[in-house]
């Protein structure tokens, strides 16, 4: 059983304890100090709440940097609330100053141009130059650009959460049946050939007529369309076949004419031993020679 006097024993711990007790007080008494410029910022935010919004004055930049100031002091909740009040009444004061400056026109052209002369200007080294001075538009860009910037935001999902997997089907196996009788797919001729052979030999026939019944034509006045080149070349395709064939002669008149007549075709016999010769001849008929013509 312990005999001593509580008494003793107290002093005791309070002696061993002494440190740390001066240690606690030192730490409250910086806390008291820190609370209290806290309660001397938010008051000076009150009182000078139209400068902070003003652009003749610096009032506001020197709230912030007292506030950066403070805040790295700052390690307890209590302290922390009054950190974030302070932010809360310059933010609110700064936002009712804009407003009131909107509601009056905002700031002139003139001022806006005076604030940047006075923030960004440099004195000119050009004697001849009537302003004394010119624009840093490097620093003015250096300080405009973090407006430019991206603002932060959430990475959040899209679509709803309760979309249930879609359950997967099972297949369904098809049983083959073998077919019982051949069959052979019908094959296809191309009767665009058949009814180009068939259109030549149609105009061929029409033109050998005409030929017939008038005996003899000049080879233009025959082939030439003056309404289509087109039609044009299709009519001297069909002639020579007919020549080819050895039942139109062309021949030359006095005046240099190509003349077309039509003639009996020779026999097979007649060409097999050489009796029958055709002479053929080659012309040129372009789109401007047709033109021409025309």
């Amino acid at each position: 059983m312990n005999s001593r006097p509580r008494s003793v024993r107290r002093r005791r711990a309070e002696g061993e304890g002494g440190g740390g007790s001066a240690s606690q007080e030192d730490d409250n008494a910086e806390r008291r100090r820190l609370r209290a410029e806290y309660r001397e910022l938010q008051h000076s935010i009150h009182v000078d709440k139209e400068a902070i919004g003003s652009a003749d004055t610096t009032k506001f930049m020197d709230i912030v940097s007292k506030m950066d100031e403070l805040h790295h002091k700052v390690r307890k909740p209590r302290e922390q609330i009054a950190d974030a009040e302070a932010v809360l009444g310059v933010t609110r004061h700064f936002v009712e100053c804009m407003k009131d400056a909107r509601r009056k026109g905002g700031v002139s052209p003139a001022t806006f141009v005076g604030h940047i002369i006075r923030g960004f200007s440099v004195p000119t080294t050009d004697r001849n130059d009537d302003a004394p001075y010119v624009i840093d538009w490097g620093k003015l860009g250096i300080a405009g650009c973090g407006i430019f910037n991206f603002a932060p935001g959430l990475s959040t999902m899209l679509g709803p959460m309760d979309i249930e997997p879609k359950s997967r089907k099972s297949g369904v196996r098809r049983s083959r049946v073998r077919p019982t009788q051949f069959t052979q797919a019908e094959e296809v001729k191309d009767r665009s050939q058949e009814e180009s052979n068939a259109q030549t030999d149609a105009n061929m026939e029409t033109m050998f007529r005409k030929l017939r019944a008038v005996k003899q034509a000049r080879l233009d006045v025959l082939v030439l369309n003056r309404r289509s080149f087109s039609q044009t070349v299709e009519n001297i395709f069909s002639l020579s076949f007919l020549v080819k064939d050895g039942r139109v002669s062309i021949t030359y008149d006095e005046d240099g004419e190509h003349i077309v007549a039509p003639k009996n075709a020779p026999t097979a016999e007649a060409r097999a031993c050489g009796e029958a010769k055709n002479t053929q001849f080659v012309f040129r008929m372009d789109k401007n020679c047709w033109e021409v013509r025309h």
